[in-house]
């Protein structure tokens, strides 16, 4: 396990299933709604969690109600949130997503109203009790500081930067970081068809770095300091369910398999198929489920205020869900004093604030 601090963005994201993508001028209705966390370290480091090591996001948030709301997530997450430095003035910045059923494509509208972390905030860090280092490839006016300090204090620990968009003078703080991460975003705007050419154009200023370029569908490219560029095709996947935290969820696992010392052709492997298990799956939770268990549900279709009854399948019996704190409890739908399904008669009541549940057809209290 390895100690990791993420620098960069949280956001509020409202994600909306949409039969299609929406046209101009056309009303169209979601079939679903989740608010949740987001922003590139944010998801980053939720499945680093997953993947078993110790993480801190250093970011900015508001004091408003939906900035509670995120810290709360963050720390369901087991992101440690200490580093957050938190602005008076300003607004959640908030992410307006749309999930096109048909495919698992993702349209985003970003809204920020909030300052970037701060230079001073970040120096008073001891970053010198983290393994890794990872920084998002924004707050140019403050980036390059915070790169210098990590470059003086630490001795041994690596540090990576995603360069998800072309910004002005980021080229310049390449040299200071051992791995860094582009996207086909920032290539293409650079001009340039895939990701050899982006590789080999930058491996002629920058000597002592691992390079990465992903390219969705089309895959990845890669190279170490004394070596030629590779790629890697995309693992298929058929079909996509969700695309949104595909990019995050490989920076992390490339992030790990390095932390694990594989070498980069292994770890840019390991992360091509995490990427590809998060577009077959929705949202990042439970990204590291085995592939042959059948989940019973998603946690954000359960509440505390109502149960969810699953159904009896291939011997399973069937199986009463309801969310109790941050877990969730389980009871076999079989009432033990009249043999019969706990809902046999009508729905199960729920009562939230002595947290029992009532047998619809004993009505007996079980907690």
């Amino acid at each position: 396990m390895a100690k990791i601090l993420g620098i960069g963005n949280v956001v509020l994201d409202i994600v909306l299933t949409v039969p299609h993508h929406p046209l101009e001028d056309e009303e169209i209705r979601a079939t679903q709604k989740q608010t949740t966390s987001g922003g590139n370290a944010s998801n980053s480091l939720h499945v680093l969690t997953q993947l078993g090591h110790q993480t801190a996001l250093c970011a900015t948030l508001a004091a408003d109600g939906e900035a509670k709301q995120l810290l709360s997530n963050l720390r369901a997450r087991k992101i440690d949130t200490q580093h957050i430095q938190t602005f008076i003035k300003g607004r959640t910045p908030t992410s307006f997503i749309t999930l096109n059923a048909q495919n698992g494509h993702r349209t985003i509208v970003h809204f920020r109203d909030l300052p970037e972390l701060s230079f001073e905030h970040f120096a008073k860090i001891e970053i010198e009790e983290y393994d890794w280092l990872h920084f998002e490839g924004r707050n140019l006016d403050n980036l390059s500081g915070m790169l210098n300090i990590a470059k003086t204090f630490l001795s041994h620990q690596p540090i990576s930067l995603e360069v998800e968009k072309p910004r002005e003078g980021i080229e310049a703080l390449f040299p200071q970081v051992n791995l860094i991460i582009f996207s086909h975003h920032y290539a293409k705007a650079k001009g340039f068809i895939d990701g050899q050419s982006l590789l080999n154009a930058i491996k002629k200023t920058v000597k002592h770095a691992n390079l990465v370029c992903t390219w969705g569908a089309k895959g990845v490219w890669y190279s170490t300091p004394n070596d030629s560029v590779h790629h890697l095709p995309a693992e298929p996947v058929m079909p996509i369910v969700d695309t949104l935290g595909a990019g995050d969820t490989f920076n992390a696992g490339l992030i790990d398999g390095l932390v694990k010392e594989m070498s980069l052709s292994q770890a840019v492997t390991h992360a091509n198929s995490l990427a590809a298990k998060k577009c077959r799956q929705p949202g990042l939770d439970n990204l590291l489920l085995d592939n042959h268990a059948t989940p019973l549900a998603n946690i954000k279709q359960l509440s505390n205020a109502k149960t969810l009854v699953t159904p009896a399948k291939d011997g399973a019996p069937s199986v009463v869900l309801i969310k109790f704190d941050d877990t969730v409890k389980a009871y076999e739908n079989n009432c033990p004093h009249q043999n019969v399904p706990l809902n046999e008669a009508f729905k199960i009541d729920v009562n939230p604030f002595e947290k029992t549940l009532k047998c619809s057809v004993h009505e007996a209290f079980l907690i």
